[in-house]
């Protein structure tokens, strides 16, 4: 699930509120990571989150000692170790232990404990970084075990991404959900059906009388 146009201006107001010295060196930054997709199932057991570098830098290594937060359970995780290579339009996958097992799921680059966000309503923040947030209300965050929530509120197939570029999907045995161009498809193909059925039954009735 991309959001990166929505989040063009987040780049600017990032580098203009949080950036560095222009006279200093320039240091690892973080600040462009944005929580970007989060799934669950209804109990908590199964769960990711995905960040994404939103903006283009090659230069966002410096998460060591910063930490993902869930207000509603009061869970963090903590990155212990800085990354490495080009940082730029990659993801970084945090999930419970039972995803990883999952089939079709990708690798996490780093494990979450169980229930570690609140599936009823929550806000997950990134460090101390607040338009990188994700928050979403009673109803909001899809349990059907095939969707995702997007930072700007879309709900999709899941999608999650790691930090190699490994992407994948998981399925919990839900349906998965069709477009509502498909749904307006199906419903118009089913009521012809009915119709062209419905027409020989007619004449024979017609014919009878």
């Amino acid at each position: 699930m991309r959001i990166r146009l929505a989040l063009a201006p987040l780049a600017l107001f990032l580098s203009t509120t949080v950036g560095a010295d222009p006279g200093s060196v320039a240091s690892p930054g973080s600040h462009l990571w944005v929580v970007n997709e989060v799934f669950s199932n209804a109990t908590g057991s199964i769960q990711f989150i995905e960040l994404e570098e939103c903006c283009g830098s090659g230069f966002e290594l410096g998460l060591s000692g910063k930490s993902i937060f869930s207000d509603a359970t009061g869970n963090s995780f903590t990155f212990p170790n800085d990354l490495t290579g080009n940082t730029a339009f990659r993801n970084l996958l945090l999930a419970t232990a039972d995803f990883a097992s999952l089939p079709g799921a990708p690798t996490p680059d780093f494990i979450l404990p169980d229930g570690f966000f609140d599936v009823t309503g929550d806000t997950i923040r990134w460090h101390i970084y607040v338009p990188a947030t994700l928050t979403f209300g009673p109803g909001q965050l899809p349990l059907d075990g095939v969707s995702s929530l997007a930072q700007n509120g879309t709900v999709a197939v899941n999608s999650p991404t790691n930090y190699a570029g490994s992407q994948g999907s998981v399925n919990l045995g839900g349906a998965v959900p069709l477009p509502v161009w498909a749904n307006v498809a199906l419903a118009v193909l089913v009521l012809g059906l009915g119709v062209r059925l419905l027409r020989p039954r007619s004449r024979k009735l017609a014919t009878a009388s």
